[in-house]
C-alpha cells in the first residue's frame, strides 16, 4: 500500500500522491487528474485543499524541505576543525547528509529550478538559507589564513550543494555505482581535494 492511499486524510492523501508523481514527471508532466487519481480523491477535492496546481507543488516542496535534519555534531565539527581542508570536507559531509538522504527532495528540487526558476526562492532560503549561510560565514572567517579560497565563500558553498545535487544524479551514469553505496566521508574527501586542488592552481595563476 502506498502512503498515499495509507494515509486517512485527504489532504495528506493529496500531498503524498503530489510528492510522488511531481518527482517521477515534474510540475508539467503532472496532472491534477492523475494526481485525485492516486490520491483516491475527485479533482474537486484537490482544488478544495490547494487553490492551484502550483500551490500544490510549492506545498509539497516546502513539505519535503521540512523533513531536512542537520546532524548537531557535523556543525560543531566544523567549528572545532584545526585546518581549511578539514573543514571543506565536513561541510560536504553536512549538505552531503542532508542532500542526498532525501532523492525524492533532490528531485522536486530540480524540477523546481527548470520549471520554475528563481519562483520558490522564499522556500530554497527559508529551510536551506541558515545552512548554506552558516558554512559560508565560518569560511569567510578562513579566507585570511588560507590562499586557496574563493572571493565569495557564500558562492562557494552553493557551488559545493549544487555538486552534490548533480552527484547524486550524474555519478551513477559515468560511475558505475550508486554514490550512496559509498561511504558519505568518503564522497565528501573526494569532492573536497578537487575542489582545493581547483582554487589552490587558481590562486597560483593570480
Amino acid at each position: 500500500m502506498t502512503p498515499a492511499a495509507s494515509a486517512t486524510n485527504p489532504q495528506e492523501r493529496i500531498l503524498h500522491a503530489a510528492a510522488d508523481l511531481f518527482a517521477q514527471v515534474g510540475f508539467n508532466g503532472a496532472s491534477t487528474r492523475d494526481i485525485a487519481r492516486l490520491a483516491s480523491v475527485n479533482d474537486a477535492t484537490v482544488y478544495r485543499h490547494f487553490s492551484s496546481k502550483k500551490y500544490l507543488f510549492a506545498a509539497v516542496l516546502e513539505a519535503e524541505l521540512q523533513k531536512l535534519r542537520i546532524r548537531a555534531d557535523l556543525l560543531v565539527h566544523v567549528a572545532n576543525v584545526q585546518d581549511v581542508r578539514s573543514a571543506l570536507c565536513v561541510i560536504f559531509e553536512l549538505l552531503t547528509e542532508a542532500l542526498a538522504g532525501q532523492p525524492r527532495l533532490l528531485r522536486l528540487l530540480q524540477f523546481s529550478v527548470l520549471e520554475f526558476g528563481s519562483a520558490l526562492q522564499p522556500l530554497y532560503q527559508k529551510y536551506l538559507g541558515e545552512l548554506l549561510e552558516g558554512a559560508a560565514a565560518y569560511l569567510e572567517s578562513w579566507r585570511p589564513r588560507d590562499a586557496p579560497l574563493c572571493e565569495n565563500p557564500r558562492a562557494m558553498v552553493v557551488a559545493f550543494a549544487v555538486t552534490v545535487v548533480g552527484l547524486q544524479t550524474l555519478y551513477p551514469l559515468f560511475g558505475g555505482e550508486q554514490l550512496s553505496l559509498r561511504p558519505v566521508r568518503d564522497s565528501a574527501a573526494d569532492c573536497v581535494d578537487l575542489w582545493h586542488a581547483v582554487l589552490a592552481s587558481t590562486d597560483q595563476g593570480k
